[in-house]
Order: structure tokens, then C-alpha cells, then sequence
């Protein structure tokens, strides 16, 4: 562990990730430690959420004797909503970002994110931007259901009609922002970057959406239980949106926090 605080945190949450996580890790050091400005500043931290791959054993060997990089074992899946909420607990940087493990998003593309942050609170990575670089077509399905999704959230949500892309797996934001709204922070799936998008333009901070260069990978866990994943989105988007208005106790009930569980655990099977 790193004896002052950093300047920069850096999430990676994974989920039985064994087969894809070595490069994304290996490239993410290499840049962190040699092309950023921070100097080694940094602290990386991996969230391993509830994994029965063998994924914390190969971290923990990539990771041997690098002091600014931890691994953190959640013994029972959360989801990745879950698994970063819990994550910003030990984060400590002035700035925290939170990046797939897949690889998707070249390390590169974080210095010029990080930029940004002088100028706003929350930088959003967007596949869907003018300036966004895709070298390979999504697939029709995915593609479909990334629209879809965004028109709903446009008709629930009216603060995120001008956002194009919630979902892309790479976002940074100011320690000052996610103290702000970290009580807001309800879904632990998927929809987790709708629910830290919207929390921080209700509370006022500034959000900026930029294009970045993405590349499809295999093995996407939102091709897993495919059908079940728009269901269990959709519940939280409608979670959400109940919080954000005049509704908000009906929250309270136990008989939905138990539908609720109940829907986690047939997700996560």
C-alpha cells in the first residue's frame, strides 16, 4: 500500500475475468507508470467481485511487489454497481475513475479524460460521440439494446436526454463529487453509471461526454443471460427514478427489498 495519499484512484472491477484481465492490467501499469503526470501517484485498485474463475489468483501474481496496486476480494457477487460502490470505500485519490477490466478501452485514452477533470466534475467515455473511434462494428444486438436503453433513460430521466452513451466502461470524477452523492448510490448492477450520472447533475456538478477510441471484446458478461439483463436494468431505472421523486418511501418496503434480492440472485445465475 502506498504511505501518502495518491492523486489519482483507478477502479477495475472483474468478474471472472481470468482469461482477459493480464494485458488490461499489465498495459494499465506500464502507462500509469510511465506516461502519466503523476509520477507514480497513483493507486490501482482491483475489485474482484465474488469470482470462481481463479481471477484473484492470477492478479495477485501479476500485481506481486507493486506497491500502488491492490487487490480487493469480495467473497459474494454484488454486481458491478456493487463491486465499485464497495471499491470507493478504500479509494483515497483527489481523482477516481473506474475502467473494464476487458481491455476495451486503451489506457491511453485515460491521460486525455483526466485532462477534463480541470474543467469539470465527472468525465463520461462515450462510444456513441462524434469524436468516438469504434475499428470494429458493435453487433446488431448490442447495438440495438444500447439504443433502446438510451431512449428509455431519455423518457425517465430528463437531465440525461443530451447523453448519448451511459453505459461505456470508463468514467472519472473528483473525490468532491462522489463524497457528494455517495448516499444517493442505490444500484449495483449495470444501471450504476446511469445512477452516478444523474445523481451528479441533480446535485449540480458539471458532466462532460467525450468520444473515445473502444474495441468490441468477446466474452462481454452482458452477453451472459442476455434476456435477463434488459429485465433487471429496466427494475432499476424504474428503482431510480422512484428514489428521485415524491415516491421515494415506497423504497422502504420490505416486500420489494426482497423481490429485489430475489431478482439479484436469478441475475447472478
Amino acid at each position: 500500500m502506498l504511505e501518502t495519499a495518491p492523486q489519482l484512484s483507478i477502479v477495475v472491477p472483474a468478474y471472472n475475468e481470468v482469461d482477459r484481465i493480464e494485458p488490461t492490467l499489465k498495459d494499465l501499469m506500464f502507462t500509469l507508470d510511465n506516461k502519466f503526470k503523476f509520477n507514480k501517484n497513483y493507486e490501482l485498485l482491483i475489485i474482484m467481485d465474488g469470482c470462481k474463475d481463479g481471477t484473484p489468483e492470477r492478479v495477485k501474481a501479476i500485481i506481486k511487489n507493486h506497491l500502488s496496486v491492490s487487490a480487493i476480494v469480495l467473497p459474494n457477487r454484488l454486481g458491478k454497481g456493487g463491486a465499485i460502490i464497495e471499491a470507493l470505500k478504500y479509494a483515497k485519490g483527489d481523482l477516481i475513475a473506474f475502467v473494464d477490466a476487458d481491455g476495451s478501452i486503451p489506457s491511453s485514452e485515460l491521460s486525455r479524460l483526466i485532462e477534463l477533470t480541470e474543467q469539470c466534475d465527472l468525465v463520461i467515455g462515450s462510444r456513441y460521440a462524434k469524436n468516438s473511434v469504434l475499428p470494429e462494428r458493435r453487433s446488431l444486438g448490442r447495438f440495438f439494446f444500447s439504443r433502446s436503453f438510451n431512449v428509455l433513460l431519455g423518457l425517465l430521466f430528463w437531465r440525461l436526454h443530451s447523453i448519448k452513451d451511459t453505459q461505456c466502461g470508463v468514467k472519472i470524477f473528483t473525490k468532491k463529487l462522489i463524497d457528494a452523492v455517495n448516499g444517493d448510490l442505490l444500484i449495483s448492477d449495470f444501471a450504476f453509471d446511469v445512477n452516478l450520472i444523474y445523481s451528479a447533475l441533480f446535485h449540480g456538478f458539471k458532466v462532460k461526454e467525450v468520444g473515445i477510441t473502444w474495441i468490441e471484446k468477446d466474452g462481454s458478461k452482458m452477453s451472459k443471460g442476455f434476456y435477463k439483463q434488459p429485465i433487471f436494468m429496466a427494475l432499476s431505472l424504474l428503482r431510480l427514478r422512484i428514489y428521485y421523486s415524491n415516491l421515494r418511501r415506497i423504497l422502504d418496503s420490505k416486500t420489494l427489498s426482497k423481490i429485489y434480492k430475489v431478482l439479484q440472485v436469478w441475475l447472478n445465475t
